[in-house]
């Protein structure tokens, strides 16, 4: 089983990476959080590292959707970015796939690598404090 780890350590500036194929009930956890984050009230912004995601069921790329939707307006209030870090074009696509059917509120980048997605998210979080 696949786990999600959460890391708040340099807040505002929050981390994510998933490790191998989370069940459902990982999988709620982790959309908990990040709904928890959302509405803290407190601008941040989040690199999710998705490289070894695996394959992620549609039940759970619906969680995602209904995630986006359901805080739409914390994310838009709170979260400056998030960095999304692939390992392949599959996972790229499906992300695409998700953002056509539920746009996402916030700025949104595909990376490949940690340093990148790191920079462009202290960016957002900077020009988001300044707004």
């Amino acid at each position: 089983m696949g786990q999600v780890v959460f890391d708040e350590r340099e807040k505002p500036l929050m981390r994510m990476a998933y490790q191998g194929v989370p069940d459902d009930a990982e999988w709620q956890r982790h959309l908990e959080v990040m709904s928890d984050w959302a509405r803290r009230g407190e601008i941040y912004g989040v690199v999710i590292d998705a490289r070894e995601v695996g394959r992620v069921s549609a039940t759970q790329r619906r969680g995602i959707m209904d995630w986006i939707t359901n805080d739409k307006q914390h994310l838009r209030a709170n979260c400056a970015g998030g960095a999304l870090i692939f390992a392949s074009p599959l996972q790229q696509g499906l992300w695409t796939a998700i953002s056509w059917v539920t746009p996402s509120p916030i700025p949104v980048k595909m990376f490949s690598d940690l340093a990148s997605a790191e920079a462009w998210v202290r960016a957002q979080i900077v020009e988001k404090q300044a707004s």
